[in-house]
């Protein structure tokens, strides 16, 4: 009786937990110019330089592209919103670079997933864009203020990391930690932010994985925020087929492994304690989730010896948890 109580309530809790996942970064409208084409800045000459270790977003890049993104990175960085791009950017470097910049940027918190772009009507080249943070940065008095916030939450489970001696116990501790202080509201304000997660304690999938990629990064290891959909019996017994939705691969040694923080949480919900079904899983084990987009070049997750399971004791795993249709 227990096991189908908890079945049903997994059903449910899961078919909340895909509502309103993730959003993709797009811009919402273009601002007309006349110009010769030329118009913009030089090639980046900056001094950021992004390690494909920790934000393999980067390489998967043109080179336009590739310039575009480390000048919004280094805009967005220091707090600018409208942020002038070299010449020759074109819609797609501009819309493809910001979509790598979040996907590699957990700390740019405060950004928002829309933005408008300005450019040539005769070349259709990019000058400009103009980016827009969440109501919590709308002044630089306000993104110090949030600033100060986040990185209060994140330091002190950071400090709490410091603790333990492996990368695994690391990553088991921050796991926990994000599952403590968020918990899933597909209503949720910020829902695409880490902020989310760590300071207003109310996210879905995008700001439960951006915080853990935040927080492992910060801990010095490779993790990487993953871009998909649920499917199989987990979407099929909510009645539907396939809803967005994302998690985390994180680098286990010389390998790889997927893990899904907010699955976990709900799951742990639904059995009325800490559950690890989705806790470092190769691609063949982790049941339900499929790559989309860019995500699909990450590193393959081939690694079937670092589950929670395998490294830490018993947990209910994927392959055992048990779907029932909702009426």
């Amino acid at each position: 009786m227990i096991k189908r109580i908890s079945a049903i309530l997994l059903t449910a809790a899961l078919a909340l937990s895909m509502s309103g996942c993730f959003a993709s970064p797009a811009p919402k409208a273009s601002l007309y110019q006349t110009g010769s084409g030329n118009e913009g800045r030089s090639a980046y000459t900056g001094t950021s330089t992004f390690d494909p270790v920790y934000y393999p977003y980067y390489s998967m890049l043109s080179q336009n592209a590739k310039d575009a993104y480390a000048m919004i990175y280094d805009g967005l960085s220091s707090g600018q919103t409208n942020i002038k791009l070299k010449g020759g950017t074109t819609s797609k470097d501009v819309t493809d670079a910001f979509n790598m910049v979040l996907l590699d940027h957990p700390e740019l918190f405060w950004v928002r997933t829309d933005f408008n772009y300005s450019y040539i009507e005769i070349t259709g080249a990019v000058t400009s864009a103009t980016f827009n943070f969440y109501d919590f940065a709308s002044t630089p008095e306000a993104l110090a203020k949030a600033k100060q916030d986040f990185n209060k939450a994140a330091d002190a489970i950071l400090a709490g990391a410091k603790r333990y001696r492996t990368a695994a116990e690391i990553e088991l501790y921050i796991h926990d930690e994000i599952n403590k202080s968020a918990e899933f509201d597909a209503k949720a304000k910020y829902s695409q932010s880490a902020y989310s997660a760590l300071v207003t304690h109310r996210s879905v999938c995008a700001g439960y994985a951006r915080a853990f990629q935040y927080l492992m990064q910060k801990s010095g290891i490779p993790c990487y925020y993953c871009a998909g959909t649920a499917d199989g019996e987990a979407v099929a017994a909510t009645g539907g087929t396939e809803t967005s939705h994302s998690w985390n691969i994180v680098r286990t040694g010389v390998s790889y492994c997927n893990v899904d923080c907010m699955w976990d949480d709900s799951v742990s919900d639904a059995y009325g304690k800490n559950q690890y079904p989705f806790f470092n899983l190769s691609d063949k084990e982790f049941r339900y989730h499929t790559r989309t987009g860019m995500s699909v070049n990450l590193p393959a997750c081939n690694d079937s010896t670092q589950s929670y399971k395998a490294k830490f004791g018993d947990t209910i795993e994927a392959k055992d948890l048990i779907f029932k249709k909702i009426a």
